[in-house]
């Protein structure tokens, strides 16, 4: 056709075309603001359409003002697309830098949490914001330090020779030398043990054992005690009378402040009277009823492994119960015994063992020794250590582990406890609301390859936490919740435990799976065992815990609460990572103490968080002989080793969407199971009360002030406001209100009484006053339980 002439004046336009969308219903704001969501999001997307290839020229200077440098930002339309994005430092630069959506817009701001835009539709609150905008940084700068390497540090809880020491040199019998080199796998005692094993066998009086965790103290007080046992049966024999049975009496009570670390003093007990079979031993611990507990003492008891409250409770009102002959008395974990309030119970059990002492008779058994010998262990010299062994101890010999020249130069005689010297101790500054993500790459690293790592142990602050995590961690690969009780089934518990691990309790089930496959972190290769524990759980399964993550074989991590801090001997614990910081420095040296025992090698890191946080490095540098062992990670570091990709070549910011990915699975799991989402809250309110509960003199470092809670709720799978955030059952209506009174109360009763000694607490918050208040109650709860703690034993 030719050419005519004519222009037909058409504007062509290059981008697709694209349906407005129209809104019905609801109020008229909502449909305005969603009508100006959906035109802002068509322009973004316009701006996103790859423009025809043309030649570029240069701007003109007008232009080039006025331009726009910055990439275009990354949109987000449904759950499983997502299109390319800009670098990091693009997004971290931009205040809308999140993850965007048409029905619902966050912000994170430095100085709110999270800012909505009205939803879209009635009722849709759905928020998502990004893990990688507007994240605190690190005030300090990271300094390079080398890894230790075991292979040239002289481990400081370690055996000593053969060549040195024997137990048969210590004055232990042939047949007890014998089983512990045979039976019990011992083949040469610790340094604590060859002290403490050759005072208590020369003489008789108190004694005061110091040594860091990890050095076999406990052996180290139960050696001594069956051998003088023995040898009391023998000379019984020899002048023709009868040996040591249980119908002889009680000769030895230990006391230790939780009942793990009993059992586990129990299962030590019992392992080494194997050799001596007609000595007899038993526990009185709690957690199953009194009538079973009466009936073994009605029996008799030769060494009484127990609780202090359990005990002070027998002495009080079970007759059958004598302890004339009691000339062995051990305190174990002294300093936990105060603070957990066993100090009046300790003083009547005292009191009650010095009146039958005088009323008693000891007939054929007069060759006992004629004052009672008393045993205080503890790692530290503390105050309360220190009152309770003036309480205690009568001119007591203070027995310490042998330390090298270098040792005695760096720890001087100040009684400073430190970690183990071949422990790899390391901090990881991780932001609040990247801690969830960094703890699943952490975990996945450690687990990537069979045989590199075989149990872990992961300290919570409390119970709630503890439960949280285990079921996101255990949750099906579908997503789907765990499945609910029917009523049949809950008709069926009433008599006791349920085939599905539920456990009746009053009129409600509680849920006490304790083990389950970790589908966060576990590969086809190397499958994973999660376990927990925390004082809340009834004492059976407690205990059926701790032995299944014991004798387990298979790679394990365990999550807990500091009820699996002191003490415990689990075995072949390779890595300890402390999630929430502990609650004083002693507690942060006992929990480490779980690796790194008798001299094995093992590694431990804590989280903290940017800001006031990063100060307790100097607390944990003060717990080492060498302050320069500690190694600093970044969040980006770890995040990039954890979900970095296995196989083939990929975009060097895949780690970041793998890490976005989980924590969006992560938050779509909780807001599709409501009882997921109540837990999700409870854990995230326990946590800030926890939060508010370190000792004074480390409070500076963990300041409740200076928690962003909008980026917190985030680590708990939440899109919640903070302020929103409530659960069910929880102080509701009246109790609401007389709470907030009481909290009010608290907040001027504190600034009253402390208001001369520090300044920090002049301006107390609202989180601050509810804090005080759930430590009073946690006080009150402690002298009910006998000194049980909402946040360590439940």
């Amino acid at each position: 056709m030719a050419d005519d002439g004519m222009l037909l004046n058409f504007a062509t336009n290059d981008q697709p075309w694209q349906a407005v969308p129209t809104f019905k219903g609801g109020r008229w704001k909502d449909r305005l603001t969603a009508k100006k969501a959906a035109e802002n999001w068509r322009n973004r997307s316009s701006q996103q359409q790859p423009q025809p290839t043309q030649q570029k020229t240069p701007p003109s200077t007008d232009e080039a003002e006025f331009s726009d440098p910055r990439p275009a930002k990354r949109q987000r339309t449904e759950f499983g697309t997502r299109p390319e994005r800009g670098s990091r430092a693009d997004r971290g630069s931009r205040p809308d830098a999140g993850n965007f959506r048409p029905q619902a817009r966050q912000t994170d701001g430095p100085q709110g949490g999270n800012e909505r835009a009205a939803p879209a539709h009635p009722g849709n609150r759905e928020v998502i914001s990004s893990l990688f905008s507007f994240n605190p940084r690190a005030k300090t700068e990271r300094e390079e330090v080398e890894e230790q390497e075991t292979e040239h540090i002289q481990p400081s809880n370690a055996p000593l020779s053969s060549e040195l020491e024997t137990f048969t040199s210590l004055g232990l019998s042939r047949t007890i030398a014998n089983h512990l080199l045979t039976k019990m796998e011992i083949k040469q005692p610790t340094s604590i043990q060859s002290k403490a094993v050759s005072q208590l066998l020369k003489d008789n009086s108190d004694a005061f054992i110091q040594a860091e965790t990890g050095s076999g103290k406990t052996l180290a007080y139960l050696l001594p005690i069956v051998q003088r046992l023995v040898q009391i049966s023998e000379t019984l024999k020899e002048q023709g009378n009868e040996g040591i049975n249980r119908d002889s009496g009680l000769f030895a009570v230990i006391l230790a402040p939780t009942r793990e670390l009993s059992k586990q003093i129990s299962t030590v007990l019992e392992s080494l009277l194997r050799c001596a079979h007609w000595i007899v031993a038993g526990t009185v611990i709690g957690g199953e009823k009194k009538k079973s507990e009466k009936a073994r003492l009605r029996k008799g008891v030769n060494i009484l492994v127990a609780t202090p409250g359990r005990l002070a409770d027998h002495l009080n009102n079970t007759e059958v119960l004598n302890v004339s002959n009691v000339r062995w008395l051990v305190l174990d974990e002294g300093d936990r015994l105060m603070e957990l309030g066993f100090e009046q119970d300790i003083q009547r059990i005292i009191a009650q063992m010095n009146l039958q002492s005088r009323a008693g008779r000891l007939g054929k058994l007069a060759i006992l020794p004629e004052k009672r010998m008393t045993i205080l262990c503890s790692a530290t010299l503390k105050m309360s250590v220190q009152k309770l062994g003036e309480m205690s101890l009568k001119d007591a010999a203070h027995i310490a582990a042998e330390k090298s020249k270098e040792q005695q130069q760096e720890s001087g005689e100040d009684g400073t406890s430190y970690a183990p010297a071949q422990l790899k101790q390391s901090y990881a500054i991780v932001p609040a609301k990247q801690r969830l993500v960094t703890l699943v790459a952490l975990l996945k690293r450690a687990f990537a390859r069979r045989g590199s790592v075989m149990k872990t142990i992961v300290f919570l602050s409390c119970a709630d936490t503890v439960d949280f995590h285990f079921d996101l961690f255990t949750r099906p690969e579908d997503g789907k919740a765990v499945p609910q009780s029917t009523e049949k089934e809950m008709e069926a518990a009433k008599s006791g435990t349920r085939p599905d691990g539920r456990i009746r309790q009053g009129n409600t089930i509680s849920e006490t799976r304790t083990s389950g496959t970790a589908t966060a972190f576990s590969t086809s290769a190397n499958p994973v065992t999660l376990f927990r524990l925390h004082g809340s759980l009834p004492q059976a399964i407690r205990t059926s815990t701790l032995q299944a993550f014991t004798k387990t074989t298979d790679p394990a991590v365990l999550i807990c609460t500091d009820v699996a801090s002191r003490g415990l001997d689990l075995p072949n614990v390779d890595y300890v990572i402390e999630y929430d910081p502990p609650f004083s420095k002693d507690d942060h040296l006992h929990r480490i103490g779980r690796t790194a025992r008798a001299g094995r090698d093992g590694r431990a890191l804590i989280f903290l968080m940017p800001g006031c946080e990063e100060s307790y490095v100097t607390v944990l540098q003060s717990g080492r002989r060498d302050v320069k062992g500690l190694v600093r990670h970044d969040a980006d570091e770890l995040l990039q080793k954890g979900f970095a990709a296995t196989t083939g070549v990929v975009d060097a910011n895949a780690w970041e969407e793998r890490a976005t990915d989980y924590q969006l699975d992560a938050e779509q799991w909780a807001l599709q199971h409501p009882r997921h989402l109540e837990q999700a809250r409870r854990a995230y309110q326990s946590h800030i009360r926890a939060y508010a509960t370190h000792v004074a003199s480390e409070r500076h470092c963990f300041d409740i002030k200076s928690l962003h809670l909008g980026h917190l709720a985030k680590a708990f799978a939440l899109r919640d406001r903070p302020g929103s955030i409530k659960v069910p059952g929880l102080r509701p209506g009246k109790a609401e209100a007389e709470g907030s009174k009481a909290a009010r109360k608290a907040s001027a009763g504190a600034r009253a009484r402390d208001g001369a000694k520090s300044s920090a607490m002049e301006d107390i918050t609202p989180a601050q006053a509810e804090a005080g208040v759930a430590r009073k109650k946690m006080r009150d709860m402690m002298r009910k339980m006998g000194g049980a703690s909402e946040f360590n034993l439940g």
